[in-house]
């Protein structure tokens, strides 16, 4: 996976953060910092009895129906491929925007191209995630719209941002909503 796959754009609090949270991660595939975060499992006998664990989110996620996630490591983990670690996460907020790289530029790369899929709801992409094991990848947003897509593209000037779009999770994509 990529460090800094997701960059926060613009900050919800007027203070300037809320503050990231830590969670538990299993021993196994490590989680980099601007990497999106989901729950993994309970009690996985990874040496953290009856905790919550994240892990690196799946392909094709946020979905609002299922793939939820925790939100986007502020931190690398800890963990190695034997023992356990942690990751501080920032939590979501739709009212905060990211920046991400479009998985076909091409499909972005024209102000009104861009404009077109400005309200869509997308997904992001694991590139080496493609099936329910997560492993090393790059995030990439895509340019599909529907309905329990978590991730909600906002405007932006493709002349002053190049190679980037520009969104907010839904609210109802939030492990803790």
């Amino acid at each position: 996976m990529a460090l800094g796959d997701i960059i926060l754009k613009e900050n919800s609090s007027a203070t300037g953060g809320r503050g990231g949270r830590l969670y538990n991660v299993a021993s196994g595939t490590p989680i980099y910092a601007g990497e999106p975060v989901q729950i993994g499992a309970l009690g996985n006998g990874a040496g953290i009895a009856g905790a919550t664990v994240v892990m690196p989110a799946l392909t094709n996620t946020p979905d609002a129906s299922a793939h939820l996630y925790v939100g986007i490591a502020e931190t690398s983990s800890t963990n190695t491929s034997s023992a356990a670690g942690t990751v501080t996460v920032t939590p979501l907020t739709s009212q905060d925007t990211w920046y991400a790289n479009p998985d076909v530029a091409a499909s972005w790369d024209t102000q009104s191209e861009y404009n077109a899929l400005v309200g869509a709801r997308v997904l992001l992409k694991n590139s080496v995630s493609v099936t329910s094991t997560p492993t090393s990848g790059t995030y990439t947003i895509l340019a599909s719209d529907s309905t329990n897509n978590g991730c909600v593209v906002l405007p932006l000037d493709v002349f002053l941002v190049p190679g980037k779009v520009a969104f907010a999770f839904r609210g109802g994509c939030s492990y803790l909503s």
